[in-house]
């Protein structure tokens, strides 16, 4: 119940914050990462963002960004994107916990995507795009970045032979902010 709750709770800020930013002819993108930033300090531990706590949160985070974004009819790759940068840049991860954290976030979002009939396409380019500009933001590896949000992606959608999975590949392996992903192994699916 409290998971709901709180998937609601963003998913409300998330639109408010697409709604403002639609009004002002702002950038959505921007304006998701810092409804998701604020979000985050108010729902995380400040000693450390590690473990099912963690995952739970950017679930929420994740199913709350999307539906945000289909219910005020915004384009799903800047919420997306918004979604990805916020929680990179709202946590306190490191190392490898920040690769793991990108597959996560990308394969939990694009689940939601799936879930509520959206562009499958339009939300995996949002969130290499995402990953490539949080990595840049927090001193990590865009391609590392990139390929993690891609595999991410991939294996949100379930078998290769899919006609969703094959959609989702074309889309994370054009160049993207000058960066071209090659997934480095292949998708599992997680469904």
């Amino acid at each position: 119940m409290k998971q709901k709750r709180q998937s609601t709770a963003i998913a409300g800020m998330i639109k408010v914050s697409i709604l403002a930013a639609l009004v002002a002819k702002g950038d959505v993108a921007r304006a998701v990462a810092e409804a998701i930033r604020q979000a985050l300090a108010t729902t995380t531990n400040p000693t450390g963002n590690t473990g099912a706590g963690l995952t739970t949160t950017i679930a929420n985070a994740a199913h709350g960004a999307i539906r945000g974004a289909i219910q005020t009819g915004c384009d799903l790759a800047p919420a997306a994107q918004g979604l990805m940068v916020g929680i990179l840049c709202g946590t306190r991860l490191i190392g490898s916990e920040v690769i793991d954290t990108i597959k996560t976030i990308a394969c939990i979002a694009l689940q939601a995507v799936a879930e509520s009939g959206g562009d499958l396409e339009t939300a995996a380019t949002g969130l290499v795009r995402g990953a490539i500009q949080g990595a840049i933001e927090i001193g990590i590896n865009a391609e590392d970045a990139a390929a993690a949000a891609a595999l991410g992606a991939l294996n949100a959608v379930g078998d290769v032979r899919s006609t969703a999975y094959q959609a989702v590949l074309t889309a994370v392996t054009r160049p993207i902010d000058g960066i071209t992903v090659e997934p480095k192994e292949p998708a599992v699916s997680s469904n």
